[in-house]
């Protein structure tokens, strides 16, 4: 059985997921292996605190701020520091 994620995890794979040109929210579901249902709450919670921007369109698009962008790069760093200290 694989290792559980924690969040940061997630919203991190979301921030890469849309970065650039942006995402489908179908493209971030498979991108982050969530479901439907459970990527809402995720969306939602990065849309609220302005780190992904919402693109509307007929099928809207997410993509991730600058201050997603920065989010990001705090993200990985932390994430580099718990894996270096797991080993």
């Amino acid at each position: 059985m694989g290792q559980k994620r924690i969040k940061d995890q997630i919203f991190a794979q979301i921030l890469k997921t849309c970065d650039g040109e942006g995402a489908s929210k179908t493209k971030v579901v498979y991108a982050s292996g969530l479901n439907f249902y459970a990527i809402k709450a995720y969306l939602e919670t990065l849309d609220k605190n302005d780190l992904i921007e919402i693109v509307p369109a007929p099928h809207p698009l997410y993509r991730t701020t600058q201050k997603g962008k920065d989010a990001l790069v705090h993200l990985t760093a932390i994430e580099e520091l718990l894996c270096s200290n797991a080993s």
